[in-house]
């Protein structure tokens, strides 16, 4: 973090209390942990007498528990912190998901030493608003090396996966304690322990291209699976960074797995009644069995009925906003679509540049593995076409077709050129490969 330079408001308020008393020592300000998701503030926002924070080597946080979680069970962080010579101590400290860093994960339980604060406000229990874990009042020892904080924490009842925690701590050897303060800022993820505890079996009803939503599939596509005990109700998994496996989506999430061929498809996506996924590449064509598992790999798995999907070469389909209105962008990234269907869209112009997005295009150069994120420009291998309004653009209006760089390699993006002749209205718009095209309902409005 940047050094700060010059003293804010807050911190020439928190000197002149210095003088006469010591500052925070019952509790602490929230959000002042160094969470990217608060702003990266810490306790060196009014305790920056002697810089920002981690702005000397001379001592550390260091949060201790066990490497992973088990959902619902109770553990304690310990939460150390070491300064030569220090004789007084405070500490912060959250937990957010790592697919929802805005939100917290489980709760902090009160203690003497320890108490609980809510944002916006008030102390715990919390409702399920943020938590954060301060001293109760700062530790006064005599001169020691360190000085621990024990936090109970209960994660939450359902695996969420991975947990980060950040923590912020503060350590002093004077009696004015913000004359002296030292900060010291960490974070610390942990893995849940894998303790999948579903116990109805997964109702498979149909799987189905994850654009269009008709049953044929392709290798590497984007699909969806519907059906029923998927996950608990009313709650939904997103992956996320956290939940990668070697830089790609996992395998399994939230405790579930989906089975192609017998292999194991790359997931995006998990409620109760549906999971999207990638379809493996590689997986041939031709009718193809396909389930669902829960608890995957554990003594208490749980598999769906065996459903067969037919998979082809291509499988193409544009991701639509409504059904028909193509989800697409203008060069500058603004949505395009007709404002009384998407608020706040923009239609094109005849000679504009867009971007349309879709899933089922096959193969690329270069190739990449289901899950994986393209990391620059992909080319779609075999020859395709473009139609906008029933004219088929030229070579030269077609920029670009492959995969969505930076996204996962199922999400296929074309960069194309509204036809300069092209009249008003909701026109169709197609793209066709190996023989197959888009859906014929999918249209981009135009406007001169």
């Amino acid at each position: 973090m940047k050094p700060v330079t010059r003293l804010s408001l807050t911190a020439l308020v928190a000197l002149a209390t210095a003088l006469t008393a010591s500052a925070n020592t019952n509790g602490a300000p929230i959000k002042m942990t160094g969470a990217l998701a608060d702003g990266v503030t810490d306790c060196s926002t009014c305790h920056n007498f002697h810089g920002g924070a981690n702005s000397d080597s001379l001592g550390r946080i260091t949060l201790l528990t066990a490497a992973t979680y088990t959902p619902g069970v109770k553990q304690n962080i310990d939460v150390r912190i070491d300064y030569p010579n220090g004789s007084r101590w405070g500490f912060e400290l959250t937990a957010r998901p790592v697919s929802a860093p805005s939100t917290m994960a489980g709760t902090f339980t009160t203690s003497p030493t320890v108490q609980v604060e809510c944002n916006p406000g008030g102390t715990s229990p919390c409702g399920g608003e943020l938590e954060f874990a301060v001293h109760r009042t700062a530790a006064v020892t005599a001169q020691s090396a360190s000085y621990t904080f024990s936090v109970e924490w209960t994660p939450p009842l359902n695996e969420i996966g991975a947990i980060v925690f950040y923590a912020s701590g503060s350590a002093a050897t004077s009696g004015a304690a913000q004359l002296d303060d030292h900060i010291y800022t960490t974070s610390l993820t942990l893995a849940a322990n894998g303790a999948c505890n579903q116990t109805v079996r997964p109702t498979l009803r149909t799987i189905s291209n994850g654009a269009s939503f008709n049953g044929t599939l392709a290798p590497n596509a984007m699909a969806s699976v519907f059906g029923l005990n998927f996950a608990v109700s009313g709650r939904s998994r997103t992956a996320a960074t956290g939940d990668f496996v070697n830089g790609s989506f996992p395998k399994e999430l939230a405790c579930v797995a989906v089975e192609i061929g017998g292999q194991r498809a790359a997931i995006a996506y998990v409620q109760t009644d549906q999971i999207n996924f990638q379809m493996p590449a590689g997986i041939g064509v031709g009718p193809i069995q396909a389930m669902v598992v829960l608890n995957p790999g554990r003594p208490n798995e749980l598999r769906s009925d065996v459903a067969t999907i037919t998979v082809a070469n291509y499988a193409p389909a544009f991701f639509t906003f409504n059904g028909s209105s193509v989800a697409a962008l203008t060069a500058d990234y603004q949505r395009l679509a007709d404002p009384a269907v998407v608020p706040g869209a923009v239609k094109a112009k005849p000679g504009d540049v867009v971007l349309l997005y879709g899933t089922g295009f096959g193969a690329t150069n270069p190739a990449l593995q289901a899950g994986d994120i393209a990391g620059g420009l992909a080319p779609i291998r075999d020859p395709f076409t473009v139609s906008i309004g029933g004219l088929t653009l030229a070579p030269a209006d077609v920029l670009y077709g492959g995969l969505s760089p930076q996204s996962i390699s199922g999400l296929y993006q074309f960069n194309v050129r509204i036809p300069a002749t092209a009249a008003n209205g909701d026109l169709p718009v197609s793209i066709t490969i190996g023989g197959i095209s888009t859906q014929a309902t999918s249209t981009i409005p135009v406007q001169r």
